[in-house]
């Protein structure tokens, strides 16, 4: 099986912004970065995302494209910031984001949810994933679920996940076919 990890384009007026659970809506380069992706990704392949708009719009777009259907997983939510979701990051006092960075797999933002949170319920996704009947699979999501879907796969420490970098609008792909998982590519 083939897994391609999609990262949503980039939301508009995102910069500097605390956000995760936010729903904010994509910036003017989505329809550019849409277009190209169809040719790049196996047609008919289920597609799976969240109920973010940021997610969503581009998997509507690429199940119509791809003639694919279409599910949500809400265990592929990106991180709760709690208290801190809509705020510009300079203005969340460091006091408290210090704390938090230091620890960020067992310390939560406050009302918020930690890493350690999120990579439990997406590794309960991925292994519902693959169960799917399918040679391709297709997941538009954010930047925390995904690394932590790659982080997962190739069985690395938790912490990992946090290293790895996804283009908005790219995407990566892990296959499978030797039986274990690798990851072909990022960034595409």
């Amino acid at each position: 099986m083939d897994v391609y990890l999609i990262r949503h384009t980039k939301p508009e007026n995102c910069t500097g912004l605390c956000y995760g659970h936010l729903d904010l809506a994509l910036g003017p380069d989505f329809p550019a970065a849409a277009e190209r992706l169809p040719a790049l990704l196996p047609g008919r392949a289920p597609i799976v995302t969240i109920d973010a708009q940021r997610c969503m719009r581009l998997a509507v777009y690429l199940s119509g494209a791809l003639a694919s259907p279409l599910r949500v997983d809400a265990r592929l939510q990106e991180l709760d910031f709690g208290q801190w979701e809509g705020r510009q990051w300079s203005d969340i006092p460091r006091s408290q984001t210090d704390v938090w960075a230091r620890d960020v797999f067992g310390q939560s933002p406050p009302g918020g949810e930690t890493y350690a949170e999120l990579y439990a319920r997406v590794g309960a996704a991925w292994e519902s994933l693959l169960q799917t009947e399918a040679e391709s699979l297709v997941i538009v999501g954010t930047a925390g679920p995904l690394r932590a879907l790659i982080t997962i796969a190739l069985e690395l420490p938790v912490d990992s996940s946090l290293r790895f970098h996804l283009d908005y609008g790219g995407f990566a792909r892990l296959s499978d076919s030797s039986g274990g998982w690798r990851l072909d590519f990022a960034n595409r």
